[in-house]
């Protein structure tokens, strides 16, 4: 029987086989989970470039991972130094994952480049979700500028997909603008297909260059939809404090309970299609 979290689903954590990261194996996150009080999750294998394959892909090891698992389910991660990445695309639909994670920056990436479009279109084509890391990374800016993911969502109008951090503190506002302008107005049918991921942003301190305020987090809201917002992890980077600190925050933003369950995972396992 599955455990019955007072909080449904949280996205973003990342895990990794013990010999690679002890502190982000599969056992640590579900220890994790119980510590917060968290039902389920959605975890990412880690990148190529972390793991040794041993004729066995990063997402096929997490496949491997996941089975008899009813806690936990998958993101794939593609291999962008290969050719194929609409054939990775189509692997990790059939793998039964739900979505992608990309991180522009780790990656190495323009996010408008011609060969990442082509994994958008599968994506898109497949119904998977796209998690993408946005905000400073220490990379070279202009090639994950926060204002061109609207591009991807011109080029792609039912590719859904996440903007994690929000920007960060820098460019909170421009993915609030991406957001808002791929809302339909009141008065037009119709969905948001972009999401803002409040993943890292609960410290001041901690990781300051990804800091919302909860003035901030109430604006994100009057701005696009509740609708959109979902809490992440980013295990194991964040420790179960850093988790808590976040949960406790949202729940003091005083909103509704259905709408303080929406971001703790409700929102997300609609999108993902994944029953309470």
């Amino acid at each position: 029987m599955a455990y019955k979290g007072s909080i449904g689903l949280a996205h973003h954590a990342h895990v990794f086989p013990a010999a690679i990261k002890a502190e982000g194996t599969l056992d640590q996150l579900l220890q994790h989970l119980d510590a917060c009080d968290i039902a389920r999750a959605v975890c990412f294998p880690p990148f190529a470039e972390q793991i040794p394959t041993e004729g066995k892909s990063h997402n096929d090891w997490l496949a491997q991972q996941l089975k008899n698992q009813d806690r936990l389910f998958a993101f794939g991660t593609l291999d962008f130094s290969r050719d194929d990445l609409v054939q990775q695309v189509r692997h990790i639909a059939d793998l039964g994952f739900k979505g992608i994670k990309i991180h522009p920056p780790s990656q190495k990436l323009n996010i408008l480049s011609p060969r990442i479009r082509e994994a958008y279109g599968a994506a898109e084509a497949a119904g998977l979700f796209l998690t993408f890391h946005t905000g400073i990374h220490h990379q070279r800016l202009r090639d994950a500028r926060v204002i061109d993911w609207d591009d991807i969502c011109r080029g792609f109008p039912k590719l859904r997909f996440s903007m994690e951090h929000v920007g960060g503190w820098s460019f909170f506002h421009e993915a609030v603008a991406v957001i808002a302008n791929n809302t339909p107005p009141p008065w037009e049918p119709g969905s948001c297909p972009v999401f803002a991921g409040l993943t890292s942003i609960f410290s001041p301190d901690t990781l300051p260059f990804w800091y919302m305020s909860k003035d901030r987090i109430h604006e994100l809201i009057r701005q696009t939809n509740v609708n959109q917002l979902i809490f992440g992890l980013d295990f194991p980077y964040n420790d179960i404090t850093a988790t808590k600190r976040g949960i406790e925050t949202i729940r003091s933003l005083e909103l509704s309970p259905s709408d303080t369950a929406k971001i703790l995972g409700g929102n997300l396992q609609r999108e993902l299609g994944i029953t309470a």
